[in-house]
């Protein structure tokens, strides 16, 4: 599908687009109520550590709600020490939900915990591109994609695809984000956050 530039201008300038509910409201706060109830039920799924962000990384906005999945049984994390630090590398499941628009991406990301004498010091995350969705390990994740796929579709929401993301948007555009630098993609106008 050919995104419109009025659509993707839409998008950049922070509007609720959607012709169904929530979004016919025009409400990100309606529309980020229904995207804690989608993450509600991925939650429901007892293998899965779920952790939404709602806060846009603890600063300014994003457009889209970032959620971290990992497996409860580890089987996606390694773990080294040195000294008296231990962290944890998890190698999960990162969804880009839209509070703008009913779409979303996903890709396999790491991000690091970090723990000192068991004390919690600090973290790093990744970020999603439209290549992410290659860095998936589908012998973890296979069985778990296909059921967030399914759930994410029951809620209105479209999986978009790389090839519609990867492009460069062709119109002049002043993406307000902290994330990339121009030249610009499509993936650009739906995901983005401004610190």
């Amino acid at each position: 599908m050919k995104f419109t530039e009025e659509f993707l201008k839409d998008l950049i300038n922070a509007k609720v687009i959607g012709d169904v509910i929530p979004f016919k409201t025009g409400k990100i706060n309606k529309v980020e109520s229904y995207i804690k109830t989608i993450v509600g039920r991925i939650e429901d799924n007892p293998k899965l550590v779920v952790e939404p962000d709602f806060k846009y990384y603890g600063s300014g906005f994003a457009s889209y709600v970032n959620v971290e999945i990992s497996q409860r049984d580890r089987s996606d994390t390694k773990i080294t020490y040195e000294g008296s630090q231990r962290t944890e590398w998890i190698k999960g499941l990162l969804l880009y939900i839209s509070n703008l628009s009913p779409y979303w991406y996903y890709g396999g990301s790491e991000w690091t915990i970090t723990y000192e004498n068991d004390t919690w010091k600090g973290r790093s995350r990744g970020f999603l591109r439209p290549e992410s969705i290659h860095y998936v390990d589908y012998n973890i994740w296979d069985d778990s994609i296909y059921e967030i796929k399914e759930l994410m579709s029951s809620y209105g929401y479209r999986l978009l695809t790389e090839e519609e993301i990867e492009e460069q948007v062709w119109f002049e555009a002043d993406i307000p984000t902290i994330l990339t630098d121009r030249p610009y993609e499509v993936f650009d106008c739906f995901f983005y956050w401004a610190d």
